[in-house]
């Protein structure tokens, strides 16, 4: 049988993962969102049950250059969002070297992120250099995929 809270979560692209510590996570499809000449940007959002989480994933062309620190989002109604660092790590998806970094998005800043698109997103990485990027598709990403969680 097929309830309709399904559907909707299925129209969301999210899926269900089930950890040996029995932990339910959420995760929704990342989604590219911006690129320059050396990489390529990509954001989702997830779920562990208590708290709702950002995924940074950056694909590089070169060796791969962890994330630090914090991330954050100007929205185009010119909020900024500050979302803390929970953790980060480097693998390969495919041929390509990749970041994936964490986020805690705080209760407070879910209601701004389920109106608005982003504009902007900043982030650091290991090599001391603040990145951003002006967000040139899937602007609306954590906008649905937030309220799917």
């Amino acid at each position: 049988m097929v309830y309709a809270s399904d559907i909707t979560y299925g129209q969301c692209n999210c899926e269900k993962i089930n950890r040996d510590d029995g932990t339910i996570i959420n995760q929704c499809s990342s989604l590219p969102i911006a690129y320059d000449n050396s990489t390529q940007v990509g954001i989702n959002a997830a779920s562990n049950g208590e708290n709702i989480f950002i995924t940074l994933t950056i694909r590089f062309k070169t060796t791969a250059k962890n994330i630090i620190g914090n991330l954050s989002l100007r929205l185009v109604d010119n909020n900024l969002l500050n979302f803390s660092y929970v953790n980060s790590r480097l693998s390969y998806i495919g041929n390509s070297q990749v970041a994936q970094g964490i986020f805690l998005i705080k209760e407070t800043d879910i209601a701004k992120l389920k109106t608005s698109r982003i504009m902007t997103i900043s982030f650091n990485l290991n090599d001391g250099l603040l990145r951003t990027y002006q967000v040139n598709t899937n602007a609306d990403v954590l906008k649905s995929q937030v309220s799917c969680l």
